[in-house]
């Protein structure tokens, strides 16, 4: 097993740090966002030494490496997963998000329109005391979808680190030690040896030195949802068929045989 991104000290990255409130700098009025599935081990053994020079590494409350937790929520067909699945230009995803660092908990529906654009909308209740008054008028009034259809489906958990250029003109989260659980059949898996790489940069902005280095290391955009993954991987019942490139590519880097779907 490989370790951790996590074990790494602020002092063996080289990386400098900047609190949170610094990254309400990076704010792009329309914004291009490119993702990879990466080796942890290549992350942690070569691109944060890369990037060292390029990027701070944002602090939340001293946390360095946060955790976040989400359980996503679907009809008892899936219909959410399957319209992920199927391509649909209008697709939603349901869930609620806890950020340990900070300890802010919001239930947030994601809307994908026929423009490719993502809209989020959420809101803040108390995790322990969200009720579900709360959950079915916030569902019922954001989504085609009424809350007593609904049942938790995927538990994600997973680290993150943040980056933010020294330009402030763009932003990078790494996930990483990622955990996906089957409520309902209360499978589990953990890809602790790949890493999600994720860069959001003003539409203007030509340079990226983070992306540059991927590319010439032979890696190249892939999208990753976790939870649609998650489902792919852990449903036996559901099609899969449009996501298995990308399990394969999960395989290849993880060389492995536990997750090949048949």
């Amino acid at each position: 097993m490989i370790n951790s991104l996590s074990d790494i000290t602020l002092a063996e990255s080289g990386l400098k740090s900047i609190n949170i409130c610094t990254t309400g700098q990076v704010q792009f009025l329309k914004r291009v966002d490119s993702e990879f599935i990466i080796s942890a081990k290549w992350a942690q053994d070569k691109l944060i030494e890369h990037i060292k020079n390029n990027y701070y590494i944002v602090e939340n409350n001293s946390i360095l490496f946060p955790l976040y937790t989400s359980i996503y929520y679907d009809t008892e067909k899936l219909d959410m997963y399957l319209q992920h699945h199927n391509n649909r230009p209008k697709r939603y995803k349901v869930r609620t998000r806890e950020y340990h660092a900070s300890g802010d908990f919001f239930l947030e529906v994601k809307f994908r329109n026929h423009a490719g654009e993502t809209l989020k909308k959420r809101i803040q209740p108390n995790a322990e005391d969200i009720t579900e008054n709360i959950l079915s008028n916030f569902i019922d009034n954001n989504t085609p979808y009424r809350f007593k259809t609904l049942q938790k489906v995927l538990e994600t958990r997973f680290n993150r680190i943040t980056l933010v250029s020294m330009l402030f003109n763009e932003r990078v989260t790494l996930d990483f030690n990622i955990s996906l659980k089957d409520i309902q059949n209360q499978k589990s898996i953990l890809l602790n040896d790949i890493c999600i790489v994720e860069s959001k940069r003003d539409k203007y902005n030509k340079t990226s030195v983070i992306m540059d280095f991927l590319k010439q290391a032979g890696y190249r955009k892939r999208g990753f949802s976790k939870y649609a993954i998650g489902c792919a991987l852990l449903n036996q019942h559901v099609k899969t068929n449009n996501f298995k490139p990308t399990i394969n590519h999960l395989n290849k880097i993880r060389n492995e045989n536990n997750v090949v779907l048949t």
